[in-house]
């Protein structure tokens, strides 16, 4: 067998554990703590994550990085699996997506740009500096670059060699997530989610996601519920942002999975039976104040 070939089957047991549905592996392991069941869990995901990860490689143009690509998911999921609860009744492999993709995200940082980003922070300094660079008509003036340097907070000479950076990179670096409306009309905003892969702050940041969520179903009514997660394109039952693709199944013939779509005002308006879409913009914004105002009450540090 090639090598290659041996990477795409690297967690196959043989003989093959009692076949189940996957979700029993992980009921089993939460019951039991023993780590077999995710390598059973592996054993017959893996076909499943070598599409995932195979995306990734092609679409990021980075032959040769499959294996590690493909463990970073794995390291992603396992964290993910410390933190799991089966009292939430969401679907392991729906629950372990976002900290899964986020280690993958954070090994294509690592490797593809040419500007050493140390931290979160510093990355997240560096979307907003091209968010505003692009936003200033990619202008390359001294008040251009200062004014970017004051918003950043750094030095304009600090400022220029992130700009540097970005330019270099933004071929493989999104700094919008962008989608249009079925009339063509396009909205965006900005990418920031959380790449890090360090322990202490992927605690933190659970911890705070779990609080959002509760509050979420808490604060809000049912159909202010349906509003923001319709909007910002998420589950209102188990969080996921993506849905089964049964159109575009891999070689197996299961479904993939696409991000869902975020809806816009004017189809909340419609789907809400409210008067028009800025009524629906306005009730999406009195519910995520109606969110804020409950986080702030339990002492949620913004």
């Amino acid at each position: 067998m090639r090598e290659w070939q041996q990477d795409l089957v690297m967690y196959r047991i043989t003989p093959a554990p009692p076949k189940m549905e996957l979700q029993e592996y992980i009921e089993l392991f939460c019951k039991d703590k023993d780590e077999k069941y995710f390598l059973w869990f592996l054993h017959y995901y893996e076909n499943t994550l070598n599409t995932k990860v195979m995306g990734w490689v092609q679409n990021y143009a980075m032959p040769g990085h499959f294996q590690d690509m493909k463990q970073a998911f794995i390291i992603g999921m396992w964290k993910a699996l410390q933190e799991y609860d089966l009292s939430r009744d969401i679907p392991f492999v729906k629950f372990k997506e976002n900290t899964a993709k986020r280690e993958v995200h954070e090994y294509i940082r690592k490797m593809r740009r040419g500007f050493t980003v140390q931290s979160f922070d510093e990355d997240l300094r560096l979307r907003k500096a091209m968010r505003l660079f692009y936003e200033n008509e990619e202008k390359t003036d001294n008040e251009t670059v200062e004014k970017i340097a004051k918003e950043i907070g750094t030095t304009k000479e600090k400022a220029e060699e992130i700009i540097r950076s970005g330019l270099q990179n933004t071929q493989f670096i999104e700094f919008y997530k962008q989608y249009a409306d079925e009339d063509g009309e396009e909205s965006r905003e900005e990418v920031a989610s959380d790449d890090s892969s360090r322990p202490d702050v992927l605690c933190v940041k659970f911890e705070h996601a779990n609080l959002v969520m509760d509050v979420f179903e808490e604060a809000l009514n049912y159909r202010e519920r349906a509003l923001v997660s319709e909007h910002l394109a998420f589950c209102r039952e188990c969080y996921s942002t993506d849905v089964p693709d049964y159109e575009n199944p891999d070689y197996k013939g299961n479904p993939t999975y696409k991000p869902r779509k975020p809806k816009t005002f004017d189809e909340l308006a419609f789907d809400h039976r409210v008067s028009s879409p800025a009524t629906a913009d306005s009730n999406y914004r009195k519910a995520l104040n109606k969110m804020k105002k409950k986080l702030i009450e339990t002492g949620y540090d913004f």
